[in-house]
């Protein structure tokens, strides 16, 4: 039988690297715009006149965002594939770094990979890619290298704690174990020390493996030891304007702390905030407003009895601070709590109002009202009034997820801790951003590769000059 046959491999020529990549491969986008970028700040990778030199952070930063592009996450695979690999291979000029040196990249220069990620969403700001004007802000739960078994609330340490006891109990009535009760021991001793920090306020909750980590809600009705990955989406071209990690499992009270770094960070005088009613939060709202975020929030559906009067259907007075009743009564308001809600009421009226089984079952109306209420009642407004504005939220602020998640594999996180975790979703955003670039242009590499260097000398110029983004306004 005929077949097509290879060249010996003994008479092959020597292959050049240069001519083996193509003309539209995404290493030489990542090659093209790492090249050009400061990266003077990695202190920790800085040359040296003695001893044993550094890796160029430049080359270390293309070695995890072309990771990160092709699935490839741990340091182990990524030491493998520089060997093999030949677009790692030219992209990296040959260079060999073990897993312990890419590990400790990452690990060394969290803070300095994060401010990489901010400095590149300046770039495409002023390039004209994000504008900040309409931001979709949303979070997702992505695990932590922690499992659930090493996870500790109050309850689960009590538990553990009560089942040591009953089976020392029984070890002690067999002397010849006393090995086993010296291992139940320790477990004790260490399941306590956990229970005192809970108890004492230290935590909530102790994980063993990374205790920055926290038990977690998930989307499909389970429960992992996650982290809340909140992202801001710029509406202009679905580009990741910034990030923010957090260990609180609730979206709620992020709202203003994410909305209010991006703005920081881009020099926007002025934003416009989508969110969902996880984010619901008076007083987040309140200091949005007060910083030139505009907000557009979903309001939570609070269950009532459709046979009772709702509190929409009693009217708020401002210049008196008081509800007015159906009946045309008058409930004033208490000092607020420690959360900021009034209590209003009005006993003796409701006590023999002629409305009063259309509106309480027991002995008076009772309604609240944050004191800056009236922050979330302009939001509420603007919401009925533009609905359309809010159904772009969808639209931008699940598309990173699903890319992240389904096409670029992440799943758990493989460093530890909020700083080194920060800066592991910075790279994940960073090499997103990328991606969504290339899309942008419709996969046209030679426009791509024109953009990058565009970005890559703003990046350069931007960087070197102090106070480079104090003229950028939208």
């Amino acid at each position: 039988m005929r077949h097509v046959v290879g060249k010996d491999r003994a008479q092959m020529e020597v292959l050049c690297l240069e001519d083996m990549i193509e003309a539209n491969s995404p290493a030489r986008q990542i090659d093209k715009l790492i090249d050009e970028a400061d990266t003077s700040y990695f202190e920790k990778s800085a040359s040296k006149d003695v001893g044993r030199r550094a890796y160029n952070p430049k080359d270390m930063l293309k070695l995890y965002v072309y990771g990160f592009e092709n699935g490839v996450h741990s340091s182990r695979k990524l030491e493998r594939e520089c060997r093999r690999n030949i677009e790692v291979m030219w992209l990296m000029n040959g260079l060999r770094p073990d897993d312990k040196t890419i590990c400790n990249f990452r690990k060394d220069n969290a803070e300095n990979i994060s401010r990489f990620f901010n400095e590149f969403c300046v770039t495409l700001a002023i390039a004209g890619y994000i504008d900040g004007k309409l931001v979709a802000i949303d979070g997702t739960k992505i695990r932590a290298n922690n499992s659930k078994r090493n996870n500790f609330s109050k309850k689960k340490l009590k538990r553990h704690i009560e089942y040591i006891d009953n089976r020392l109990k029984e070890y002690l009535q067999e002397i010849e174990k006393n090995d086993r009760i010296s291992g139940l021991e320790e477990r004790k001793t260490k399941y306590e020390e956990y229970l005192e920090h809970i108890e004492n306020g230290v935590v909530t909750e102790v994980s063993a493996t990374d205790p920055d980590s926290r038990l977690m809600r998930q989307s499909n009705g389970g429960a992992d030891v996650s982290y809340n990955i909140q992202t801001a989406v710029d509406g202009k071209n679905k580009l990741v304007a910034g990030i923010a990690v957090t260990n609180q499992p609730n979206d709620q009270g992020q709202l203003y702390d994410v909305a209010k770094a991006v703005k920081d960070n881009l020099t926007l005088e002025m934003m416009t905030v989508i969110a969902d009613k996880g984010y619901y939060d008076t007083d987040d709202i309140k200091s949005c407003a007060e910083n030139g975020i505009t907000t557009y929030v979903a309001k939570p559906e609070i269950s009532e009895d459709e046979r009772k009067y709702k509190k929409a259907d009693f009217t708020y007075i401002p210049e008196e601070d008081v509800f007015i009743c159906p009946a045309g009564r008058k409930l004033k308001g208490s000092n607020p709590d420690k959360t900021g809600y009034k209590r209003y009421r009005n006993g003796k009226a409701c006590k023999n109002c002629p409305l009063k089984h259309n509106c309480i079952s027991g002995t008076r109306k009772d309604l609240g009202r944050h004191q800056n209420a009236e922050y979330a009642e302009k939001n509420d407004k603007r919401l009925k009034e533009s609905p359309e504005i809010y159904r772009q939220r969808q639209l931008l602020s699940e598309h990173p997820f699903g890319t992240v998640k389904r096409t670029m594999g992440i799943r758990q996180f493989l460093t530890r801790g909020l700083t080194n975790v920060t800066a592991e979703a910075a790279l994940i955003f960073l090499t997103y951003n990328l991606k969504r670039l290339r899309v942008m242009h419709n996969n046209d590499h030679s426009q791509a590769l024109a953009l990058f260097a565009y970005l890559s000398l703003n990046a350069c110029l931007s960087f070197m000059t102090p106070n480079y983004s104090k003229n950028i306004r939208y």
